[in-house]
């Protein structure tokens, strides 16, 4: 392939170089309607392919939300109900979902295996570019919202999945705080819109409006399409150009005007509280700055580098001066990039709404004095080399590189720039160290943060009161709405919403689920990938190694045994791991050790996990583990940093560890309003096995209730428990240490890691049972809520197979996917099967736990029904293996496999697991649903969402409390 090219209608353009991510970009256009592609040939056999439309926003309805959900609602070529929910029952992709952006709609999938890959391209191409939903609007009403009607004498429900989903994005002051800044910076552009819609704002969209949004801008003149990995790339452009053939060019009116500069007058606006929970010093002020476009990556980086310099600990000048002076509990940044025009805001969390004056005059002069003396270059040198390091490591967690690329590239691409800019970092790094030698930073500072003339402010206010206000105000207008309705009216919505349910419920004809394209069984190796793992003895201590290729990354893990600490102490155990690496040592201040670790390693941090053999969960054993990533160079200096902190963290100044507590506390309340899902199984969890009570002790609403408590307690316990921290560091240890090391196994490294622990022994092993069985409500200020149900195979008798997993993914896409998120509404759900024989049923951003809870009780019988119906469990057999084997960096597979051995899987273990989800039977799955029976009638329950929500369970709940106290 060569420039000026043409292969299925697309023209080569050009060819590029990109060293840094070992890839040549080919750029080609399609020429017949200008679609623009862009494809990264690197090697990497897990294939990327999104297509992207720049999607701008005119008002709140979130009407490009709302589209980016219907469309994949099925297709012309795909006329079923959701060919994407059939694509993750049946196919081996590694990432598969869609996203809304501020300014832009994508399309991303990607897989390892080159069948797989094309039929995703082709489902998903067919899907935006020939949706069901703009001839019919049931998707529409579905996933945006609708109003509900069963009878003339019942009152008047809107529900949508969107419209769901946003209640609970907005139950965080923070996406309040980002909605109200974004209106004032950018008054005059898509900007100051809430591309996701806003709740208040949904119910305006009209399906003409809907349709619109379509028509104007999912085209292909109006697309960008990234391609990643190893692939066929002939196949891949005659799949992808057999869209594009039938669409001649079109003008499409995307361009983004530049919001000139406003400096407008402070928002005042609201944020839920519970009804319970004091006001006093809850406000949260924020100020902003429009500080450049996006081809200012250098002014975007060198003020992430200020951002750390400023606020990145509590002892940074900025936080310092602000908690020191007792105005607020929390200080941060939030930067915005990704757009046309990027900007940042200081956020200044719980503080006194009187003293407003106060504080702004104090940033003012914190910042005005560093400008004046000049920057600590030092620090500022530490935060580009962390930077830098994460840059190389190019580590994404679980997102695959390739959409990580493709997002990066559309950062320049979609505003007319070149789309290797963001993916090209070296010349970036040397150009602002220079920057910093010379002194520009401090420039830099002045111009954004006291001279910029593109600014605004808000102040958050806490209620009591706003969420019922915002029921009431919603009841009120819904029972006008329908007042104001003839009978007729009334009549069609009845009807309409008996047709939507009679949709819902209406199953795809064996004749159109054929028609999808899909793998078989048989294209599944049988063989488990296995990661490499070797068990060394290095100085009487297990080292264990998965030697994989990190490019000259050694990731270290120390695990230190904490099975003599009791199960009531573990959440103060958690709550210490937090301080190491944030507090001062012997021989640094807090703000020289941040600063050191940045600049030394690219990763360190403390923290508690536990594991337990999957056939004993009694037998669990918590750990603190440090978690360190470094380069060869930097080895020494890891052996240095760890033995300060580990032996020498310093737990004197208790005003510090106050600080630190009551922003962990924030963080954490915060954390289960966003995330009940999650904590409510957890919840549950701890009421099954020790294994689930000791990690939910370290990192559940038990560890919430004790940072609460020991929050309220502080100023008579503070120099106890500083004393008890002190006392912890013997914790550190050899003899309770194992090893973990992804990369090369530098023995005589690892030796000197080992020789600056200490050597207590370890005392009696504790004994940990599983919490009382109680089923519990827990309120929190949103408009949504979470719902869970668990218990483990063990409290039954019975093992784990990995047909259950099979069973799980059944459920989750058909059953519960129907009837908790379509017909119910709410966001998400899911059923679990893991390995140590933990079954859970979730919901997620919920309008109505209490029906999924009713819901989770049928699944036994749904198994037992789909097995009469002879149905094909092949789909989900083939979907089971692809959740089992996700994407992985070296870190996180190394992670894995440690894990693996912790919980006494070995390599024989993963493969029977294999083995029995490629053989799962029908029969089998069948005989689980007696199981689920059991775990529904037996299991545990918690509930987390709003009063409103949790009282609707209360026949259901023993218990009832509030989050937040």
């Amino acid at each position: 392939m060569k420039t000026n090219d043409v292969l299925h209608g697309f023209r080569v353009e050009y060819s590029q170089e990109l060293p840094e991510i070992s890839a040549t970009l080919w750029r080609m256009k399609y020429e017949k309607n200008g679609a623009d592609l862009i494809w990264l040939d690197r090697s990497d056999d897990n294939k990327t392919f999104a297509i992207a439309f720049k999607t701008i926003p005119s008002d709140d309805t979130g009407v490009f939300h709302i589209l980016e959900h219907s469309v994949l609602n099925g297709s012309r070529k795909y006329p079923v109900k959701e060919p994407f929910v059939e694509l993750i029952k049946g196919s081996m992709a590694t990432f598969l979902n869609a996203f809304t952006f501020p300014d832009k709609t994508m399309y991303p999938v990607s897989s390892r295996n080159p069948q797989d890959f094309l039929n995703l391209i082709d489902v998903y191409m067919d899907a935006v570019l020939h949706p069901l939903s703009i001839s019919d609007p049931h998707a529409f009403r579905q996933e945006g919202w609708h109003y509900e009607l069963e009878s003339p004498e019942d009152a008047l429900r809107c529900n949508g999945v969107v419209y769901n989903e946003m209640k609970g994005a907005f139950a965080s002051p923070d996406s309040v705080l980002a909605y109200e800044m974004n209106r004032l910076l950018f008054p005059d552009n898509c900007y100051g819109f809430e591309s996701g819609g806003h709740p208040d704002h949904i119910t305006e969209l009209t399906y003409e409006r809907y349709l619109d949004g379509h028509h104007r801008f999912y085209h292909p003149s109006n697309s960008r399409i990234i391609l990643d990995g190893t692939m066929d790339i002939d196949a891949v452009l005659k799949k992808i150009g057999s869209f594009l053939e039938d669409y001649d060019r079109l003008d499409v009116d995307s361009d983004i005007e530049d919001q000139k500069p406003v400096a407008p007058e402070e928002k005042i606006a609201y944020y839920e509280i519970g009804p319970d929970e004091n006001e006093k010093n809850k406000a949260i002020l924020a100020s902003g700055w429009v500080f450049g476009r996006y081809s200012d990556i250098e002014k975007n980086l060198a003020f992430s580098a200020i951002d750390r310099l400023l606020t990145g600990s509590n002892e940074a000048p900025l936080s310092k001066a602000l908690l020191d002076a007792g105005l607020c509990e929390d200080v941060y940044f939030q930067r915005m990039d990704g757009i046309q025009q990027i900007y940042a805001y200081l956020v200044i969390r719980n503080a006194d709404p009187a003293r407003k004056d106060e504080i702004w005059q104090l940033v003012d002069s914190v910042v005005r004095d560093l400008c004046e003396k000049g920057l600590d270059r030092k620090l500022l040198h530490s935060a580009v080399s962390r930077m830098e390091f994460a840059m190389r490591e190019k580590d994404y967690g679980g997102l695959p590189k390739g959409l990580a690329f493709a997002m990066s590239s559309l950062g320049s691409w979609l505003y007319g720039g070149d789309p290797a800019s963001d993916l090209q970092s070296e010349g970036l790094f040397r150009s602002l160290r220079k920057k910093i030698d010379d002194g520009w930073f401090d420039g830099f500072l002045r111009s954004v943060m006291l001279e910029c003339n593109h600014r605004a402010k808000v102040c958050l206010l806490p209620s009591k009161t706003l969420g019922e206000e915002k029921r009431a105000a919603e009841e009120k207008r819904l029972a006008g709405i329908k007042a104001g309705l003839s009978e007729a009216e009334i009549k069609k919505i009845i009807s309409d919403f008996a047709e939507l349910r009679r949709r819902q419920e209406a199953q795809d004809t064996p004749e159109q689920l054929e028609m999808l394209p899909k793998l078989s069984v048989s294209d599944i190796p049988a063989k488990a990938p296995i990661t490499p793992q070797n068990v060394l003895n290095v100085g009487g201590v297990r080292v264990i190694n998965q030697p994989l290729a990190t490019q000259g990354i050694t990731y270290l893990n120390l695990y230190f045994s904490v099975a003599d600490i009791g199960k009531e102490e573990l959440s103060k155990l958690s709550f210490f791991a937090s301080l190491l690496g944030q507090a001062a040592t012997e021989h640094f201040s807090a703000v020289e050790l941040q600063s050191e670790l940045q600049d030394k390693l690219g990763r360190f941090s403390v923290g508690t996990d536990s594991y337990a053999d999957v056939r004993k969960p009694e037998s669990v054993t918590p750990y603190i583990t440090v978690r360190v990533s470094l380069l060869d160079s930097s080895k020494p200096d890891a052996v240095r940093l760890i033995a300060e902190i580990l032996n020498r963290t310093d737990f004197s100044d208790s005003n510090f560890i106050y600080n630190i507590l009551r922003q962990n506390r924030i963080a954490l309340e915060e954390s289960i309003s966003m995330s009940g899902d999650f904590y409510a199984l957890m919840r549950t969890s701890a009421q099954s096995t020790a294994k689930g009570a000791v990690g939910e002790a370290l990192h559940g609403i038990t560890h919430l209730r004790w940072l609460q408590k020991t929050d309220s307690e502080f100023e008579n316990i503070k120099e106890k428990l500083c004393s008890e921290f002190e006392s912890l560091k013997k914790l550190f240890s050899k003899e309770r240490l194992t090893v973990g090391i992804t990369g090369e196994p530098d023995e005589g490294f690892i030796a000197d890691v080992i020789g600056v622990l200490g050597t207590e022994p370890m005392s009696e092993k504790a004994v940990y049972t599983a919490n009382p069985a109680v089923r519990e409500g827990f309120v929190i200020p949103a408009e949504i809520g979470f719902a869970a149900r668990s218990a483990n195979l063990a409290s039954f008798g019975r093992e784990y197979t990995g047909s259950a997993r099979v069973a799980a993914q059944l459920l989750t896409y058909d059953y519960l996917w129907n009837e908790v998120r379509v017909k119910g509404g709410a966001y998400g759900t899911n059923m679990s099967a893991r390995a140590g024989g933990e079954i859970g049923f979730t919901s997620y951003r919920d309008p109505s736990p209490a029906r999924s809870l009713g819901i989770f009780k049928n699944a036994g019988q749904v198994l037992r029904d789909f097995n009469a119906g002879g149905g094909s469990i092949d789909k989900y057999i083939i979907s089971t293996v692809a959740a089992i084997e996700p994407v992985m960096t070296p870190r996180s597979e190394g992670d894995r496999a440690i894990e693996n051995l912790f919980s006494g899987r070995s390599a024989e273990d993963i493969q029977r697991e294999r083995t029995e989800i490629l053989g799962a039977t029908l029969a089998q799955l069948e005989a689980f649903g007696s199981l689920l029976d059991s775990v529904n009638e037996n299991g545990g329950i918690c509930v987390i969402g709003s009063k409103a929500a949790v009282d609707a369970c209360a026949d259901m709940l023993e218990k009832t409390e509030n989050v937040s106290m």
